[in-house]
């Protein structure tokens, strides 16, 4: 079962600064992306889009929080 879905609403967490991202971070869960194999098993990362910009990046859920979920 996933951690987050299509539509919801998340902050990224401090810890990881993309360029051009914006002071709010609060962005739009697209997607789920394609787990990926680590060495403790699968993990999730997440298309979002930014709120306000046409910024979207993939993002690693231990640095995604709900704000609101669809």
């Amino acid at each position: 079962m996933s951690k987050f879905r299509a539509g919801d609403l998340v902050l990224v967490k401090d810890g990881i600064h993309p360029n051009d991202m914006p002071e709010h971070r609060m962005a739009l869960v697209l997607c789920e992306s394609e787990n990926e194999r680590t060495s403790k098993g699968f993990t999730s990362f997440y298309e979002i889009a930014f709120v306000g910009t046409n910024l979207v990046l993939k993002i690693h859920q231990m640095f995604l929080e709900h704000l609101t979920s669809s």
